[in-house]
């Protein structure tokens, strides 16, 4: 932690992973920083938070503000502990979230299972009302009707015991004309005042009802479990007498009042992971590259995203799990199983695997003495003299050599190879498993991943990141100060990032675009309006995309509208534009082909100022702390010259191999690869 002036306020961003919950303050005058890390608690995600706070040594008075990342919500939908949901749907499509879509993850396996939605079927009521595709109602909404709903939800009611009860309501074409949902809600808010409802029109107002349908249920699976995290947060920092305002990090990299995090859970789901690709393009941009890969590997996974002249890439088709999709905006990541904490095993076959399954936290890897017996990806680090056992966490946690050694050496019997061997084949498993996640977001996407920089972080991203690049061909690294805390990093300068949707069927031949003009500029309205809520007095940027496909494919791609009013020319050029990006996705264009638009969409930024570090003062060349034997598959143990972050000058230049430590994380450089230290403390490594 850095000697703060404690008259000077603080911005702080706490990142809550599966292994550590991270704070990153700021002060804004000095461009100093202050960082803690704390072990997670699953379980009491509100006790991390107040053993982070309280390791950082600041004061109530010294924070000026707080913005949390929170894996909270993710966690009830993986581990299905959300709430049990009522479902309220058109007659005869009560059983559209067990359907799903047809397709399947393992075409040719009679062993997978299609994953079970998050509401039981018996929980499924069908309500006789219709709405056509025009949002004209074909069948009213009758008393008796709602009269039926009360009388099961109350028969619910007396058979939930102590389980949280909440509903969701997702009529056919709703988005249309939200007419019969809204009679739904106030029906039922007036004989349950005390029960959540999530409506699919104001929770993903899109035009697929399936997925409409699966994000509204998701909406209100894991709303009691956000809204008991908001409170059990607000009464920590009462408790701690600290009255700063504070947000939650959002899906979309954007962040919310807790108010209306608890009215929006679901778009609190990805909250966890936003934060690290905003610091990533930070730390990317303060190096001079744009064309960014981030790589976020902490204990239990890793997220990879990419950035492309500046600019993050966003979708709205999440999956929960095969098949059970989230149709709300973040930032497009991929998530793969793969951490400190992953855990390597042995597969019928007889082949080495590693992950997705981790010892998490808790008993964590074997060499934490906690109880672990399972061998991990960290474990194998230590063993090939990568990490230092008397100095991780800057010597917070001791790490036991002998325990790693005698199980990875167990593990390598299996296979008939030596100790150094067995550690060496974990992490290159970790590491091809990586940059597969790499060759998705860039490969698979049309982009040739050697034309980026890889910005990597989280406690284990510089430690794997040379091993990563060399699989991929990429030729740069970038380290950011203090890795393992990017993510709270990341959200303590995130912008506010409000998105809005309206869905309508359009062709290219008969387009209205006087009421496109109109509906664009009432989502721009609307979306100006949240923001000035939120707390955001500036001026804001808009950007204005439209959903576009030829006539007869089932996917879209979005074609950014160009700055100004909607026109028909403006139009015209969208529709050329399509064209342009069709052909660059899949190698061809049908000029003449109608296209058909889906859904507009709004995005409104209410940029912040970014701070501007302080400078290191270090002058002259740094020198090793101490020399220690490095296992590299080629050459075999090494002497690797190990050098302490913090005291590392700007402008030092070194060539691997070499270790760099630092309290959150360690940094290996391959043999012939070189590094250079920036102003800021920014580590770039080019890989030879």
């Amino acid at each position: 932690m850095s000697n703060l002036n404690h008259s000077q306020r603080i911005r702080c961003g706490i990142d809550t992973g599966g292994t550590f919950t991270d704070l990153v303050g700021l002060n804004e005058e000095s461009g100093e920083l202050v960082i803690a890390k704390w072990p997670s608690s699953p379980s009491e995600p509100e006790k991390a938070l107040t053993g982070v706070i309280k390791d950082s040594k600041l004061a109530a008075r010294d924070f000026a503000s707080l913005v949390l990342g929170t894996t909270v919500a993710t966690n009830a939908m993986i581990q299905r502990a959300g709430a049990r949901v009522l479902f309220v749907t058109t007659k005869g499509f009560g059983d559209v979230p067990f359907i799903q879509r047809v397709n399947r993850k393992y075409h040719y396996s009679f062993e997978w299972k299609k994953p079970e939605p998050l509401v039981k079927r018996e929980d499924c009521f069908e309500i006789d009302e219709r709405v056509n595709y025009q949002g004209r109602v074909l069948t009213p909404l009758k008393d008796s009707s709602l009269n039926d709903l009360v009388e099961m939800v109350t028969e619910r009611l007396e058979n939930a015991e102590s389980e949280d009860v909440v509903i969701a309501v997702c009529l056919l074409f709703s988005h249309l004309n939200p007419e019969h949902e809204n009679l739904i809600k106030r029906h039922l808010e007036t004989n349950f005042p005390s029960i959540p409802v999530s409506l699919s029109h104001q929770v993903a107002p899109i035009w697929r009802e399936y997925e409409r349908g699966s994000t509204t249920i998701a909406d209100a699976y894991v709303k009691p479990v956000l809204q008991s995290y908001v409170q059990g947060v607000r009464e920590s920092l009462d408790h701690l007498k600290l009255d700063c305002p504070w947000a939650l990090m959002k899906s979309n990299g954007g962040h919310s009042s807790p108010a209306r995090a608890e009215e929006e859970p679901v778009n609190m789901v990805l909250s966890g992971l936003s934060g690290g690709i905003i610091g990533g393009r930070y730390f990317g941009e303060l190096a001079g590259w744009k064309d960014l890969v981030t790589l976020d590997m902490g204990g239990t996974s890793c997220d990879v995203g990419v950035i492309r002249d500046g600019k993050i890439s966003y979708n709205t088709d999440y999956q929960i799990e095969w098949s059970i999709p989230i149709a709300a905006p973040f930032v497009d990541l991929t998530t793969i199983g793969a951490g400190g904490g992953s855990i390597a095993w042995i597969d019928k076959g007889g082949f080495l695997r590693v992950g997705p399954q981790s010892a998490g936290a808790d008993p964590g890897p074997v060499c934490y003495g906690n109880g672990g017996e399972e061998v991990t990806v960290t474990d194998a680090n230590l063993v090939l003299g990568r990490l230092n056992p008397d100095y991780f966490l800057a010597g917070k946690m001791r790490l036991t050599l002998e325990k790693a050694t005698e199980k990875i050496t167990e593990l390598g019997r299996q296979m008939n190879m030596d100790t150094p061997q067995t550690a060496q084949a974990i992490v290159e498993m970790a590491n091809e498993n990586m940059a597969n996640a790499i060759r998705v977001v860039s490969i698979d996407r049309g982009l040739d991943a050697r034309d980026f920089t890889l910005v990597a972080f989280g406690g284990a991203g510089p430690l794997h990141a040379v091993g990563i690049v060399e699989r991929v061909g990429m030729k740069r690294i970038v380290l950011p100060p203090h890795p393992g805390l990017c993510s709270a990093f990341g959200g303590l300068i995130a912008d506010y990032q409000v998105d809005k949707i309206w869905s309508q069927y359009f062709r290219s031949d008969n387009v209205d675009w006087h009421t496109v003009r109109d509906e664009f500029d009432r989502l721009v309205q609307t979306a100006l309006q949240e923001l000035s809520d939120e707390g955001f007095s500036g001026k804001p940027e808009i950007e204005k995309t439209i959903s576009m496909r030829y006539a007869g494919q089932n996917y879209e791609h979005d074609v950014r509208v160009a700055d100004g009013g909607i026109s028909e020319t403006s139009l015209q050029n969208a529709l050329a534009e399509f064209h342009r990006v069709h052909e660059h996705f899949y190698g061809y264009s049908i000029g003449h082909e109608v296209i058909e638009l889906i859904k507009f969409s709004v995005k409104a930024i209410g940029r912040i100022p970014k701070p501007q570090l302080k400078p290191l003062t270090l002058e002259g060349n740094a020198k090793p702390i101490e020399s220690r034997p490095v296992y590299f598959k080629e050459q075999g143990f090494l002497d690797c010259p190990v050098y302490r972050r913090s005291d590392l000058p700007s402008g030092f230049e070194e060539t691997g191999p070499a270790l760099i430590e630092e309290e959150d994380s360690m940094t290996l450089v391959h043999p012939e690869n070189r590094i250079q230290v920036n102003e800021y403390g920014v580590i770039t490594i080019e890989v030879n």
